[in-house]
C-alpha cells in the first residue's frame, strides 16, 4: 500500500511538470488562396500565374517551418536550430539565405481599427510598413508560434510582424508591393493541427543549391 502512495506521488508530480513544460504553441498545418490585383483592383490572376503562386500551405512547428505551393514543390523552409532558410525557384533549384540579413532599411508598424472574422476565428488586424512593401496582417491570438525563434528573422520584415502580433499567424495577408504596382490578398481556406517532427523539415533530395550572384534585392 505504502508503494502505490509513493507510486501516485511521483506519478502526480510528473504530470505537474509535464504540463508546466506543454505549450499552446501551434503546430500543423494552414493552407491559404491567393488572388492578385493591379492598384485600380482589377483582377490579375491570368496575368501572374505564371510567376506567382495560387495557393500555399504552411507546415510549422516551434522550431521549424516549410511552406509548399499547389504543386506541392517547396516555397520556403526554415530550421532554426541551425538558423538554415532556403528560397526555392520554380526550376528545382534554391539559395540558402541569412535570415538576419535586413531586406528594408525603414520599418514601421501601425495598429489597424478593423477585425474580421477567418474560418470561425475573430482576427485582429496590424499595418507594418517597409521601403517597397506594406503588409496588412489579420491574426487570431488562438494561434501561435513562439516569437523569440524569429527574433532575428528580418527576411521580409517577418520578426516585426511576429512581435507586433506576439506570435500569432496570420490568417490573411494584404501585401501592396510599390515596385511591382500590384496587390497580393492571401487568404486562409482550412486550419489543421498536426504533430510534425523535425525530419518533416529536411531539404528535398530533388533540389539543386544555388548561390547568390546579385544581393538579394532580386529575390526581394
Amino acid at each position: 500500500m505504502r508503494f502505490l502512495v509513493l507510486l501516485m506521488a511521483q506519478l502526480c508530480a510528473f504530470c505537474a511538470v509535464w504540463s508546466q513544460g506543454k505549450t499552446n504553441y501551434f503546430q500543423g498545418k494552414i493552407s491559404y488562396v491567393m488572388n492578385y490585383s493591379d492598384f485600380k483592383g482589377n483582377n490579375i490572376n491570368s496575368k501572374v500565374a505564371a510567376f506567382f503562386d495560387r495557393e500555399q500551405h504552411l507546415y510549422i512547428n516551434e522550431y521549424n517551418y516549410k511552406l509548399l505551393d499547389q504543386h506541392n514543390n517547396h516555397v520556403k523552409l526554415y530550421n532554426s536550430a541551425n538558423n538554415a532558410y532556403f528560397f526555392f525557384n520554380r526550376d528545382h533549384t534554391a539559395y540558402k539565405i541569412d535570415v538576419t540579413s535586413k531586406t528594408t532599411q525603414r520599418v514601421k508598424v501601425f495598429e489597424v481599427d478593423d477585425t474580421d472574422t477567418i474560418l470561425g476565428y475573430v482576427c485582429k488586424a496590424v499595418k507594418v510598413e517597409a521601403d517597397f512593401r506594406a503588409y496588412i496582417y489579420f491574426y487570431s491570438p488562438e494561434i501561435r508560434v513562439n516569437p523569440e525563434v524569429y527574433k532575428n528573422y528580418n527576411m521580409e520584415e517577418w520578426n516585426v510582424y511576429i512581435k507586433a502580433a506576439d506570435g500569432a499567424l496570420p490568417l490573411r495577408v494584404i501585401t501592396l508591393d510599390l515596385r511591382g504596382k500590384y496587390v497580393e490578398d492571401k487568404e486562409a481556406v482550412s486550419v489543421t493541427p498536426l504533430s510534425l517532427a523535425s525530419n518533416d523539415f529536411t531539404f528535398p533530395k530533388d533540389v539543386k543549391l544555388k548561390r547568390l550572384k546579385y544581393g538579394l534585392d532580386l529575390i526581394w
